[in-house]
């Protein structure tokens, strides 16, 4: 398959627009009939209107009503046909949409056009040629756009309802060639000639948004722009990166690592490995990481973060431009959440904010819609006019009291009197190189003194060992000598008439038998009777010798090891000159391993470098270092946004984003037109990237330089909003295929867009490979007890994840010790019962309700300082499950129901509880089709679970076939029965 970036550009252009103009579900949306009459002369019924004023304002205070609500009209309707009770055309949904009108509605029932934000009719998009598998074609998709950018001055012009009308008629019948009042509509697909359309039309509430705007306008950009883009390059190529050899953790590399984000914890082997590869990124290169639930890639992102951030205060350069983003709100918001509680280890005030009005390490971008949430829970948020917190940070009043909070706070951690912020700046800068310094230098003397090979002795006890040693090595030198002299003694003893006549047989003899009386025990290994005195001199010579190197090697070795140790303890000695204490009570005093070193240096070298650094970057900032000046705030020139972003990056070195919302932060305007900034991120971090569709985000690598890709293609995939029949023809009309076999090949490479991620594509693009999978793996598991995570690892990791909090049944500290960590309480039911297109199973409600009811006091004083809100989370596959889970918590537990959560799979994507109760709802005759569907959603539920899992249902419809995830799950449950109470 060729590669062509323009080509896979336009293709992926079309997935995204297919996106925006899709069809609306009558299914789930509340809709009203409309008389088509009403439509074109611009009014409603006023009790439809009413109706529609009700429902737009039940989640809005009184004094907040809307006078104006956007709606959107279904305006043309494929008619349902039914010949003897059954559908004819069995492939197409009933009340299937094909075009719709979006408008606004006022509260006197008058439909108005919306030219504020100029939403203009449309076609769904799989409706429209080209397309692979047909089953209703309207029109062709160029026609379409051709249509539009035919008519951008008619737009221009609309000012009235019938303006309106005018337009969006005359738009369908050029797309349909059909007239608009007509009651039918003709069919591209040879099978048949026209569909019948309803005489209706339908009005909903417009709860679309248009996300995708600022993706699409950065696709048409790209389409436009010659520049090289590396990173943008290899994520859409399809070929696959060659694989490297992986990266040993070698002295070398820690070096290279500078700063740590949290100083409690050191980094797990496969951490440090993911971020030792990091270290050793080009520009345009992706790192694939895949990181199962409890494995801590939050602290990895934290990690390569504070890493960065450091690396550029030691060179005194600008702050990195780190963009972390996601496709929903709950990813990036988390990632504020991580990054605004850091633990501090009580070290000293280095580590608090020496500025006034930061307290987070991330500043977040949200939509319009998400202001008023982030407001709320108090994120530091912004935008790229530099508003909200950005406008109340640069106030001069929040600057000069940050200068004098600066003073403070440097004079307190130095005991100094420094007068000015640059005097605090350049020793903050000190401090930074001194601790570098210092860093490396105990490394080094770590790797020193691991060629020395101390068996995992401390370097004291060793040294101690190795004095015994000489003292052993020197006594046995002396025997030597002493031995060589009571042997000479022993030869002149003997008659010199012997000595002289040694070569005659009798007289050897006689030699033979003084000298045999004379061997002791330990000679006889290597001295005999028949040696004559110089053979004997000789052996001991060879042994003397022996035993000399010996000695010079072993007294060498101790001085070269009692200089490290002096060199060492020199160390600890400056080091706590600078108020740092490298080992706690705990540590090893004189463990001079290196990996233990390492360890070590991370929650105190690289945690102080990092709130060194921190406070630098303050200086920098309220020194005031590219500081717009009043004209230049809330412009985008590409001049005013580099000091911009510079600013914000010194005082939170994470911004964080939806993709949706990206490209329009780095939107740019010069030489009287609007551009891109390309190649502009320092780093692009993609987090729950196994959630995110490729077409999504691809855009946003052309803005960056390098990126880390962060997901686990095991848990909860993406929302695809294109089919793969549409998929196919979008591939092969924008030339991304050049015919349909080739479509297969890019599924492998993942570069699709109906049933990819972001993570499959990142693997792709790895240059490295674990346990014959592309990319890296985080495998360290803390959260869950073992008999829990194992489950996990046995249904989709291939036991590759690494059990690090031990079994429950073993935990002394265990909160709750009569119960086990996966079980079930089996509820007898033949069948659940069907509501609409989803399941119920009331019985199970009430007794899950009832159970939790019962024990709820006792999960409460086993956990007496979590919050409640992290005690029980209840999980099930129906939505009308929930509901009904819900009202019984309500009637049961009045006081604590709103402390339980309760939602299917997805709710809880992320999230974390102590106990988890898994609702079936299916009965003993149905089997479990939701378990046994996908085995992500079974990873992510069981995950979830911190101490216990527990299945509440008839466990008879679970399979018994291991090898599904439900049989793996029966396996795991069906020896430890829930009871009622505890003891």
């Amino acid at each position: 398959m060729y590669n062509n970036s323009k080509e896979m550009t336009q293709y992926f252009r079309s997935a995204v627009a297919a996106q925006a103009n899709r069809g609306i579900d009558f299914k789930t949306d509340n809709y009203y009939i409309l008389d088509p009459k009403e439509v074109l002369k611009g009014k409603i019924n006023p009790i439809i209107c009413k109706n529609l004023f009700v429902e737009a304002n039940k989640n809005t205070n009184e004094s907040k009503k809307n006078s104006i609500v956007n709606v959107i009209i279904c305006a043309k309707t494929i008619k349902t046909i039914f010949e003897a009770n059954e559908k004819v055309q069995e492939e197409i949904e009933e009340l299937t949409g094909v075009y719709y009108i979006p408008a606004m509605l006022n509260d006197e029932g008058l439909l108005l056009f919306n030219e504020g934000d100029k939403k203009l009719p449309w076609f769904p998009r799989e409706y429209l040629w080209p397309m692979v598998e047909s089953k209703l074609a309207i029109g062709d998709s160029s026609v379409v756009d051709n249509s539009m950018s035919d008519h951008v001055d008619q737009i221009e012009k609309i000012k009235s309802w019938m303006d309106y009308a005018d337009f969006f008629m005359k738009f369908y019948e050029s797309v349909t060639e059909s007239e608009f009042g007509e009651n039918s509509i003709r069919n591209l697909d040879s099978k048949e000639s026209v569909f019948e359309l309803e005489k209706n039309m339908y009005i909903f509430i417009d709860n679309t948004v248009n996300a995708t705007f600022h993706i699409l306008n950065l696709y048409n950009h790209l389409q436009q722009d010659e520049q090289e883009k590396s990173l943008y390059n290899n994520f859409i190529s399809t070929e696959e990166t060659k694989v490297h050899k992986l990266i040993e953790n070698e002295c070398s590399k820690m070096q290279i690592h500078c700063g740590q984000m949290s100083g409690e914890h050191s980094l797990s082997p496969s951490q440090r490995e993911a971020v030792n590869h990091f270290n050793c990124m080009g520009d345009g290169e992706i790192l694939a990481v895949n990181g199962p639930p409890g494995t801590g890639k939050t602290t990895l992102l934290q990690t390569i973060v504070a890493d960065m951030y450091v690396k550029r205060a030691i060179k005194k350069e600008k702050a990195p431009l780190i963009v972390a983003s996601s496709t929903n709100n709950q990813a990036v918001t988390n990632i504020i959440t991580s990054f605004g509680n850091i633990k501090k280890m009580g070290i000293s005030n280095v580590e608090e904010r020496w500025i006034e009005g930061v307290d987070n390490f991330a500043a977040y971008f949200p939509s319009t819609s998400k202001i008023k949430e982030a407001n709320s829970k108090g994120y530091q948020y912004t935008s790229q006019k530099g508003e909200f917190f950005v406008s109340d940070i640069e106030d001069k009043k929040n600057i000069d009291k940050s200068m004098a909070k600066i003073l403070r706070n440097c004079n307190e951690y130095f005991q100094g009197e420094y007068k000015d912020v640059i005097a605090c700046q350049a020793k903050l800068h000190d401090e930074l190189l001194y601790m570098e310094k210092s860093k490396k230098t105990l490394l080094s003397l770590a790797q020193e003194i691991s060629q020395y090979d101390l068996n995992g002795e401390k370097i004291d006890m060793y040294l101690e060992s190795l004095a015994l040693q000489i003292e052993e090595t020197q006594k046995s030198i002396d025997r030597i000598c002493k031995r060589i002299s009571e042997w000479e003694k022993c030869y002149k003893r003997i008659p010199l008439l012997y000595r002289l006549l040694k070569f005659i047989n009798s007289f050897s003899r006689k030699i033979q038998t003084e000298f045999r009386l004379f061997i002791n025990n330990q000679e006889q290994s290597f001295l005999n009777e028949y040696m004559g005195f110089d053979e004997i001199r000789e052996e001991y010579s060879h042994l003397y010798n022996k035993y000399n190197n010996m000695l010079v090697e072993l007294r060498n070795k101790k001085t070269a090891i009692e200089k490290i140790k002096g060199q060492y303890d020199e160390e600890l000695k400056h080091l706590k000159q600078h108020n740092i204490e490298l080992h706690g009570e705990k540590d090893e005093k004189y463990n001079l391993e290196l990996d233990y070193i390492n360890n070590l240096i991370d929650k105190k070298h690289r945690y102080i470098e990092f709130w060194l650094a921190v406070h630098y970057f303050e200086c920098r900032w309220v020194s005031g270092e590219d500081e717009l000046s009043e004209k230049q705030k809330g412009k985008n020139f590409k001049n005013v946004l580099e000091k911009f972003y510079n600013r914000l990056g010194m005082i939170t070195p994470c911004l964080v984003m939806t993709f949706f919302m990206l490209p329009k932060q780095f939107l740019a305007f010069g030489d009287q037109r609007n551009f891109f900034l390309y190649n502009y991120i320092d780093l692009l971090i993609v987090d729950e990237a196994g959630q995110v569709s490729p077409e999504i985000a691809a855009g946003a690598f052309s803005l960056a330089k390098k990126a880390i890709v962060v997901g686990d293609v095991y848990q909860i995939e993406p929302v695809w909003s294109v089919n793969r029949a549409l998929d196919k023809a979008l591939a092969l009309s924008n030339g991304a295929i050049s015919t349909l076999g080739e479509f297969e090949l890019l599924e492998q490479v993942g570069l699709n867009t109906s049933c990819s991620s972001v993570m499959k594509v990142a693997a792709k693009c790895c240059k490295y490979e674990k346990f014959s999978e592309k990319g890296l793996l985080l495998r360290e598991h803390r959260r869950c007890y073992d008999e829990i995570i194992d489950y996990c690892n046995e249904l989709v990791y291939k036991g590759n994840l690494q059990p690090m909090r031990g079994e429950g049944k073993n935990d002394e500290k265990i909160a709750i010790k009569k119960w086990p960590q996966m079980g079930f309480k089996q509820i007898e039911t033949e069948y659940s019962i069907r509501k609409g297109s989803s399941r119920i199973n009331r019985i199970e409600a009430e007794q899950i309700v009832q159970w939790l009811r019962n024990n709820f006091d006792t999960i409460e004083k086993a956990y007496p300082t979590e919050e409640k809100e992290n005690l029980v989370g209840i999980i099930t596959p129906f939505k009308a499950q929930v509901k009904c889970i819900e009202l019984e918590l309500k009637k049961q537990m009045p006081t604590n129901y709103s402390k339980i959560s309760v939602g299917t799979v997805h709710t809880f994507q992320g999230a974390e509880r102590k106990l988890i109760i898994l609702s079936t709802v299916y009965g003993k005759q149905e089997g479990c089709f939701f378990i046994d569907a996908n085995k992500s959603l079974m990873n992510v539920a069981v995950s979830r679970a911190k101490d216990n899992f527990f299945v509440f249902g008839d466990i008879n419809c679970l399979k018994d076939t291991e090898n599904s995830a439900s049989g793996l799950l029966k396996k795991c449950i069906y020896k430890y029965s829930i009871q009622d109470t505890t003891a």
